[in-house]
């Protein structure tokens, strides 16, 4: 969408200003010489609709002038981080190549823009509502503000004197006439912008018309959706640690005998675990469960005490609250930790612990080297259906986006043999496709 130039145009500011040494002149038309790669006056069709048919093919052509304003945008960015001593020209080595590209990308361009602004008029897309106008004005108006305030702020004000000011208002002014030199330079006005964004709705409004009756049946996504889970079931089955490391498979499907589990840790000093398990890590089992002993005995006394309160009635998640050192981390699983069968996301006391209840509702106490674990089997684990609607309605929309997409860029294509544009590549210092085709044809007999 075309917008995007005007809003990318503070991007090429940024560079332009932060340049320092620079030595193109801004608000004049010297910039002009830069384009060596052409000698065409600004009257000049560089390209015409040639297919039968076309009545208005005098209003649809493009002229040298149309395809110069694009031109010299981009070369003002290019010439803003340009660094040699030879004057600035779009045939440098350094840039030539690039250069080039960039005249096929804004033939081309324009004239896709003349076709579907042309069939805008056909299908009656060129008619915007006052809506549409009024929010076409705020955000024109909204960019223009956006290019003052940074051209003011980047505007080169001497030097001031002590406790001198430039004053916001100052600045969006100055702002202004900065970014007015800087359109001129491309031969652009305010106008110009205005068009810009202007055909980019009138684009949007021609692939909505195109597109309006692609509609994809639900059932397309849910088979989607099925296959990713058959995929996913096939991971689990292959290497269970994968299925349960891989971030989103569990968000689709989990085993069967999968479990929400809530727990209340009676951690043991954060010091002591950290002695426990480098002890493991250098082989010595017996020392690390000696001291793992030690430690949980001084906190048994608190494992019982809370198992007391369970058994009496207590809540359990009033107990995590107030007496789990994983309390933050429950908090973020509301529903308990899915545990699925051989997992090893978790120590495998705590697992054990999990698959050792019989009963929903029902509560352990086991040890690990964290400290205590009072685990509670709180349900079943299973992905809720209203997750499962939700990835559905976005494969639909995904599905729907690229039927949409597909349609209209064949009508786009169908569309373009319809015009038939004659583009002059030779005036535009660009290689012609149809003889680079008819050259590889010839090399390939």
């Amino acid at each position: 969408m075309k917008i995007t130039r005007i809003l990318s145009l503070t991007a090429a500011a940024v560079v332009a200003l932060s340049m320092g040494g620079c030595t193109f002149r801004t608000g004049t038309r010297y910039f002009e010489s830069c384009i060596t790669s052409m000698d065409l006056d600004n009257e000049d069709i560089v390209a015409a609709p040639k297919g039968a048919g076309i009545t208005n093919a005098q209003e649809l052509s493009i002229s040298y002038l149309d395809f110069k304003k694009e031109y010299l945008y981009y070369l003002k960015s290019v010439k803003a981080s340009y660094e040699g001593t030879e004057p600035f020209t779009d045939m440098l080595p350094e840039i030539g190549e690039n250069a080039a590209t960039q005249r096929e990308y804004i033939i081309n361009y324009l004239v896709n823009e003349r076709i579907i602004n042309d069939k805008a008029r056909q299908l009656g897309a060129d008619v915007l509502t006052q809506e549409e106008l009024d929010a076409l004005e705020a955000d024109y108006q909204e960019n223009l503000q956006a290019q003052f305030k940074y051209f003011g702020d980047n505007a080169d004000y001497g030097t001031l004197a002590a406790g001198q000011t430039i004053s916001d208002e100052e600045k969006l002014a100055r702002g202004e006439q900065e970014f007015d030199k800087y359109l001129e330079d491309c031969l652009l006005t305010r106008d110009d912008l205005l068009m810009w964004q202007r055909n980019a709705l009138i684009s949007q409004k021609v692939e909505e018309a195109v597109t309006k009756d692609v509609v994809i049946d639900r059932s397309e996504a849910v088979d989607v959706l099925n296959g990713y889970i058959e995929e996913v079931k096939a991971v689990y089955a292959e290497d269970p640690k994968t299925y349960e490391t891989t971030g989103t498979y569990t968000s689709f499907w989990l085993p069967e005998g999968s479990r929400n589990v809530k727990h209340i840790l009676i951690g043991l000093e954060e010091i002591d675990s950290d002695e426990i398990m480098a002890m493991r890590k250098s082989g010595d089992e017996a020392g690390a469960d000696a001291l793992r002993e030690e430690k949980l005995a001084e906190k048994k006394q608190q494992a019982d005490e809370i198992m007391n309160m369970l058994d009496n009635g207590a809540d359990f998640d009033e107990l995590i609250a107030e007496y789990s050192a994983d309390a933050a981390g429950s908090a973020a699983f509301p529903n308990g930790y899915t545990v699925i069968p051989d997992s090893v996301s978790y120590v495998d006391e705590f697992v054990d612990a999990a698959y050792s209840i019989d009963e929903i509702g029902e509560y352990v106490l086991a040890a690990s080297d964290y400290g205590w674990h009072i685990v509670l089997y709180a349900s079943e684990a299973s992905v809720p259906q209203e997750d499962l609607d939700m990835f559905i309605g976005y494969i639909e929309e995904t599905l729907v986006d690229k039927a949409k997409a597909a349609k209209y860029e064949e009508t786009i294509a169908r569309w373009t043999e319809e015009y038939a544009f004659e583009i002059n590549y030779e005036a535009l210092a660009l290689p012609d496709p149809a003889q680079a085709v008819s050259d590889a044809a010839s090399s390939a007999s």
